[in-house]
């Protein structure tokens, strides 16, 4: 909708809050759990080709794992439900993620709505601040009271960081197949530029923001302006309707006595009031609009900030990394600009972990009702005979079986990031560090990519009744759709690309990255990386120890007599699985380092990496692969016994699905001869067929009940009668 041109009174400011909360409420009413069914439990068959039975309570407790209570307690909003997850932010962020799920799961702009409060107004304050701030905020922040936003990015930042990364790849030193001092430096300067990590995320400079904070030593406040209309907050979440406070990003300046007059400090946080606590009116100096209607998440306010010389107290300077004195006296125990930036931006990597976990969430939903639906909906069958269930057709097992499976082992391998990052908090171990933020840089672009593509692939298979819009198809694609670009566009991975450059661990004849490219890029790097370091002697990463192995069976030729094998229990070893996804990686990595230095000899440093671009892109998404079918063989093994054939088979319907689809790069190198491959064709078949005879009992497992997938054609009674129902039969 038009932004007006003057701020609301504050009886429209109050219809508005009313009508948000009245919304979310609808969705947060308890439906009793009365329609889930009873499976009682049965024994286990072997991998005979015969029925399979899941007991799906126990395969439900195991997925949801240590926190499987929290979504039956969010009933209502998280005031109303007494649930507080500000605390686990830090004490227990597997928790914290858990608490995000369930509230996503019920409404997406409700999920990140909590994200904001908590992970980033919240987050910022206690992973920014210190003690004085955590004293003084923690309570209000936890209890709603101090409702706040995360005011990084800008309407304009970018543009000059562009001209500058045009300027550094004209100069000669960038035309040589290496780095030289000075591009290397000038290189480093524009990355640092580039790192911006905010809900729905726009622009590419966020070192570049244009709101300054100015000290005042007279006073002893900081002036926040918005100097111009290009740096006006944009697409800030929960500003245009509910805050009371922002984090305020902005470039700190000191007054000095010479020429200048001001020292810019660069990018520091502030925390800013934007209405009044009683009020709730716009506070002197802000000027708030909302961005208007968007494809999705319009349970999200998003709001335009302006400030125009509003003050604040020293003390709402973030100082963690950086602060100022009483008499204007700058003191961080950083010694540059960059690092005191990375340092600051480094700790908001759990936006990438919560939006790859929350991708899941919303697959499982999606696959959930296609699943239900295919089940209940019958069409055609054999002469004289009833009409059979349209997921007994083979070509809709094809469509939804492998993204079942996926649906599981994406949940493993987030569980494991999810699990990683907990442990990152609290160590601050500088090698976990690094692997969490490339991982999860890698699920993040993985897993919502794939979300993304599965949300229409399931509409499609609920035909016509998927286009209905009480179906929540198009709902769930409108809302997820945006994760796939906030809170990982390709310049906050450049951050972490540039921080690998410097630890000179980067082999000398590694171009430059473009600036517009996508997140895998980031993994490919980290695995360039270690691919030196294999050579080297270094030390790899937890993530990437496989490399060690497989590194040295790629150069070897693949063995004729195994390469032909084509026996069910060899295709279904998990070994010969994880070894085809390393191997591939593995010999992509070795590949693209060949290519990268063969073409710098020619093209230069730029050209080298843009000419093997798709080939790194495939290599980071090999490796992912890798990670996520490691992950899911873990997880077979350490489930409980009563569910392990069943949860085997899912598993390997994943891994031969994944290696069926990437055939041709097996048969190029002989690793899978011609027999083989069709026999994992077969297979990946027969597995899908298996796996439609528990397909009901799997999406049961996700506990995920009525009134939280809300889709008629999903109902698990009397679905029909519902659908007519919600049309006014």
């Amino acid at each position: 909708m038009d932004s007006p041109n003057t701020n609301p009174t504050a009886e429209d400011e109050s219809q508005l809050v009313s009508r948000r909360i009245q919304r979310l409420s609808l969705h947060l009413t308890p439906i009793p759990n009365s329609f889930i069914r009873d499976h009682h439990q049965l024994q286990l068959l072997t991998c005979a080709r015969v029925k399979l039975s899941v007991n799906t309570a126990l395969l439900s407790d195991f997925l949801r794992g240590k926190h499987r209570g929290i979504q039956e307690k969010l009933l209502g909003l998280v005031r109303e439900a007494g649930i507080r997850p500000f605390r686990y932010i830090v004490e227990d962020p597997s928790k914290y993620f858990a608490i995000a799920e369930a509230a996503g799961s019920v409404d997406m702009s409700l999920g990140i709505k909590l994200g904001v409060q908590y992970s980033l107004w919240g987050g910022s304050v206690l992973n920014l601040g210190t003690k004085k701030h955590k004293d003084k905020y923690y309570d209000v922040i936890d209890n709603l009271e101090y409702p706040g936003c995360f005011a990084m990015t800008e309407l304009h930042h970018g543009v000059e960081s562009l001209k500058s990364f045009i300027i550094v790849y004209k100069s000669p030193s960038c035309q040589e197949a290496g780095f030289s001092a000075n591009c290397l430096k000038a290189f480093r300067k524009i990355l640092s530029w580039s790192f911006n990590v905010n809900l729905l995320l726009i622009g590419s400079n966020v070192q570049g923001l244009q709101t300054v904070a100015t000290f005042d030593p007279i006073t002893d406040e900081f002036i926040i302006n918005t100097p111009n209309d290009g740096a006006i907050k944009w697409w800030i979440g929960n500003a245009a309707v509910h805050g009371k406070f922002a984090t305020v990003f902005a470039r700190l300046l000191l007054p000095t006595h010479d020429i200048k007059g001001v020292s810019d400090m660069g990018v520091h946080a502030f925390i800013v009031p934007i209405r009044d606590l009683k009020t709730h009116q716009t506070l002197p100096g802000v000027e708030i609009h909302d961005c208007g209607h968007k494809v999705g998440l319009n349970g999200v306010d998003n709001g335009a900030l302006r400030f125009h010389s509003v003050r604040i107290p020293r003390d709402n300077l973030l100082n963690r990394f950086g602060d100022v004195s009483r008499d204007g006296k700058y003191t961080s125990n950083l010694p540059s600009i960059n690092k005191r930036f990375a340092a600051t931006l480094g700790e908001l990597v759990g936006g990438r972990v919560a939006l790859a976990y929350s991708s899941v969430s919303v697959l499982k939903v999606s696959i959930t009702i296609a699943i239900r639906y295919s089940l209940l909906r019958q069409q055609f069958g054999p002469p004289k005979q009833p009409e059979i269930s349209i997921l007994d057709y083979q070509s809709h097992q094809h469509k939804l079986m492998p993204m079942l499976a996926s649906t599981y082992a994406f949940h493993f391998a987030t569980l494991h990031l999810v699990q990683m990052y907990s442990e990152m908090k609290k160590s601050h171990d500088d090698q976990l560090v690094g692997d969490v933020h490339s991982l999860s840089a890698g699920l993040k672009a993985y897993v919502t990519s794939y979300t993304a593509k599965s949300l229409s692939t399931c509409r499609e298979a609920c035909g016509g009744h998927g286009y209905a819009a009480v179906n929540r198809f198009g709902s769930l694609r409108n809302d997820h759709d945006i994760f796939q670009t906030f809170e990982g566009d390709n310049t906050v991975l450049l951050q972490q690309y540039k921080n690998r450059l410097e630890d000179g661990c980067v082999p000398s004849n590694l171009p430059c990255l473009p600036l517009n490219k996508s997140i895998p890029i980031e993994v490919a790097a980290d695995l360039l990386k270690q691919y030196r370091e294999k050579f080297q002697g270094g030390t790899l990463a937890v993530t990437w120890n496989y490399l060690r192995e497989s590194m040295n069976t790629y150069l070897s030729q693949p063995n004729p007599v195994t390469a032909r094998w084509e026996g069910e229990e060899h295709l279904r070893d998990p070994k010969f699985q994880l070894d085809a996804f390393r191997y591939r990686t593995s010999r992509l990595l070795q590949s693209v380092a060949v290519r990268l230095r063969k073409h710098s000899k020619t093209l230069g440093s730029f050209g080298a990496w843009n000419r093997c671009l798709n080939h790194l892109l495939t290599l980071a998404e090999s490796h992912i692969e890798s990670v996520i079918l490691a992950k899911f063989i873990e997880a077979v093994q350490s489930c409980p016994e009563e569910t392990r054939v069943t949860l085997k088979l899912v598993c390997d319907l994943y891994a031969l699905d994944r290696i069926w689809n990437d055939i041709g790069t097996y048969r190029i190198v002989d690793y899978v001869a011609p027999n083989k491959a069709k026999a994992i064709h077969k297979l990946t078949e027969y597995l899908s067929f298996q796996l439609r005879n528990v397909a009901g009992e799997l999406v049961d497992a996700f506990n995920l009940p009525d009134h939280v997938t809300r889709a008629p054609i999903a109902m698990q009674s009397e679905a029909y009668s519902q659908y007519t129902q919600h049309v006014g039969f």
